[in-house]
């Protein structure tokens, strides 16, 4: 639908009392064209809460608002007067990500912190591009696995994946991220995660074999910076013992790493891996 005058002023308000869900439903239901113009008028107030510290008011944060803010002082008279939350946080990055096309919001990080809003707030907002979102987030990941806030929340496409919205990206950055323990830490927890999610686990775990790994996620730095090796003691026989690998399908996959190019130091991981198999 298009936004009216009403529907305009529920979407200001909704940014201004940090409710997330109930702008992010409504910025659904407008037509992306729209959505993106209306999001773009609001731009200037979403950043301006994102520069916020917690606790702070608009009041506290136009103290220091430089003279030449973009969009002016105007913007923000009579906005805010409680203190601002995550939820405000939240509905801020809900009009960056309605202002972009499904690549530009691919982008925006941090993602909104609250899980259950953000699982269901990018397929609402692009349902048809969801490809280009966990696309980017694995090309991102890749990059630079210690980058904290940019990769912070985001191994939420995991869920997108199992509930097919999405197909599991082709990208080695989503395998990597199943590696560094962004879904769950490496050993029981990261075990249990992936016996509960058969289809992840089959699209994008089984490359671990294939994936080389990178500086801050690779198979043998996860295991050495753990301490008790969990990747190749618990998570890898964990697989086999449930019955969702078989012994035949893990030496396979060891025998195809130990042929390709790996760096020594990766290729280690695979040799202690064959060792424990008797491969």
């Amino acid at each position: 639908m298009r936004p009216g005058t009403r529907t305009l002023d529920s979407i200001e308000e909704f940014l201004e009392a940090g409710r997330a869900s109930d702008l992010g439903r409504m910025l659904a239901s407008v037509e992306p064209s729209d959505r993106r113009a209306t999001c773009k008028r609001l731009t200037g107030k979403a950043e301006a809460i994102l520069s916020a510290s917690s606790g702070s008011t608009v009041a506290s944060w136009l103290r220091d608002l430089r003279e030449d803010y973009p969009g002016g002082h105007e913007q923000f008279v009579d906005a805010w007067t409680g203190k601002l939350s995550t939820g405000h946080w939240d509905a801020a990055t809900t009009v960056l990500l309605g202002s972009k096309t499904a690549a530009q919001a691919a982008r925006v990080w941090p993602i909104p912190q609250d899980r259950s809003f953000a699982r269901w707030v990018y397929p609402a907002f692009f349902p048809n591009d969801m490809k280009a979102i966990v696309e980017r987030w694995s090309a991102d990941f890749a990059t630079n696995p210690k980058h904290w806030d940019r990769n912070s929340g985001r191994a939420v496409m995991y869920e997108w994946i199992e509930g097919g919205l999405v197909e599991g990206p082709h990208h080695d950055g989503a395998v990597l991220m199943l590696v560094g323990g962004w879904a769950a830490r490496p050993g029981k927890r990261l075990l249990r995660w992936l016996l509960d999610r058969p289809r992840t686990t089959a699209e994008l775990f089984a490359r671990i074999f294939s994936t080389p790994g990178v500086k801050g996620a690779s198979l043998e730095q996860i295991d050495q910076a753990e301490g008790d090796h969990p990747m190749r003691t618990v998570v890898v026989p964990g697989l086999v013992k449930a019955g969702v690998w078989s012994r035949e399908f893990v030496i396979q996959g060891v025998q195809s790493a130990l042929r390709s190019d790996l760096p020594a130091y990766q290729r280690r991981w695979f040799v202690r891996l064959a060792a424990d198999l008797d491969a």
